[in-house]
């Protein structure tokens, strides 16, 4: 499971924070603003508290939420908040809660992540919320704001909201090199296809749904991530890190970038930012002490 642990202390990407401000300019002020997140547990909020699933699919118990900004762990994979909450607070939105909460307010948006989800259905199946059922969740959510705030002005919103999407590690470490049916049946390029086919799928239904100011969280060197280097058949010649699964992470990264710039040519109105995760990861890796 592509668990990556966020702590206080990281970055996030400007680019999302340009198209915040963008977005909260053109609505007249944060109060009508609203930010929707789809993704896995680079973002997951504790969706997953609310589902049957696995205790590694899950945060909502120590050592996770440590760090004092909670006063107890609330299924972030993380040792307090995850990038999303920071682009909220800076946003002055506040935190966004996640969709299964029975209590959640979506007035300024809702996060809908899952930790484990893939954006295909067969990634973790059962034990996650996908990004197929997220978007069945965001169309809930959209019907439940017309009828609180009419048609017109839920139009609006959703219009000018960013929708950020952080979610496909999942798909390559269990998904395919933790599957040796899908090695079987998919050589990695036609993998790729089929993962990056099914994102921009979603993209495009999010587009007609109102959808128009996109940012992405790319995939991080995900060979060097703890799972993978145990996985590693070449430890002592590729430094721990494993390659082969570093390299799926970049061919989606090349893939996405390019649909991305495709798509902006293609759909009226479509703006993106998308995130350049991997060189920062990467970066910070190769020259820790800089960090």
């Amino acid at each position: 499971m592509a668990r990556l642990i966020f702590h206080s202390s990281e970055s996030f990407p400007v680019c999302v924070i340009l198209s915040l401000l963008l977005s909260f300019s053109a609505s007249g002020s944060s109060s009508n603003a609203a930010l929707f997140i789809f993704g896995d547990s680079t973002v997951d909020p504790g969706n997953n508290n609310y589902i049957k699933t696995t205790s590694e699919n899950q945060a909502n118990y120590k050592p996770y939420g440590q760090n004092g900004f909670f006063d107890k762990p609330t299924g972030r994979f993380s040792d307090g908040r995850v990038i999303v909450d920071f682009i909220a607070e800076y946003a002055k939105l506040p935190l966004i809660p996640p969709f299964s909460d029975p209590a959640a307010d979506c007035s300024n948006g809702v996060n809908f992540a899952s930790g484990g989800a893939g954006v295909l259905s067969e990634t973790h199946q059962g034990l996650v919320i996908d990004l197929p059922r997220q978007l069945e969740n965001f169309e809930l959510v959209q019907k439940s704001l017309v009828e609180k705030l009419g048609e017109a002005n839920a139009s609006e919103l959703t219009s000018e909201a960013v929708y950020f999407i952080s979610i496909g590690s999942n798909d390559y470490m269990g998904g395919y090199l933790g599957n040796p049916k899908m090695q079987e049946d998919y050589n990695p390029e036609t993998y790729v296809g089929m993962v990056i086919g099914n994102l921009t799928q979603a993209i495009q239904v999010l587009y007609e749904k109102g959808g128009r100011k996109f940012a992405f969280l790319s995939l991080s060197p995900l060979g060097c991530l703890p799972a993978l280097r145990a996985l590693n058949p070449d430890k002592a010649n590729e430094g721990g890190c494993f390659e082969a699964a570093s390299a799926l992470a970049l061919a989606h990264n090349n893939a996405l970038t390019a649909v991305l710039t495709g798509l902006e040519h293609i759909l009226k109105g479509f703006k993106y930012c998308n995130s350049n995760f991997y060189s920062w990861l990467d970066d910070r890796i190769t020259h820790p002490a800089m960090y």
